[in-house]
């Protein structure tokens, strides 16, 4: 049994939603890689994709969901994030083996592809 307290503050809301993803340091800003949302909460999500992110890496997301029954805390449809940590997702699933799952921080700076 795991008797270690909550770190988290904000509720988290459990969603598996499709997503666009973006990376912002890269030149070619038009390209996108899929990943889907596993939870968010007020102040960040977080997320699966086969895609390697770096640690403090800017990245832009967009929701391809717009069923208006699913309650989120996020009001928009696209976000700006950074990534605060990653972890290869290991799974007895061959085709879930080479993903990845991050935790994403909203960010205040905007930025669009």
């Amino acid at each position: 049994m795991d008797s270690s307290p909550e770190k988290r503050s904000a509720q988290r809301y459990i969603h598996k939603l499709p997503m666009d993803l973006y990376r912002m340091n890269y030149q070619d800003k038009h390209n996108s890689y899929y990943a889907e949302m596993n939870d968010c909460s007020e102040n960040g999500l977080s997320l699966m994709t086969n895609e390697k992110l770096v640690l403090g890496e800017l990245i832009y997301l967009e929701l391809k969901n717009d069923d208006p029954n699913i309650r989120l805390p996020m009001k928009e449809q696209s976000y700006s994030g950074i990534i605060r940590w990653g972890k290869r997702y290991q799974s007895a699933n061959a085709d879930a083996n080479g993903l990845y799952k991050y935790g994403i921080e909203f960010s205040t700076q905007h930025v669009e592809p």
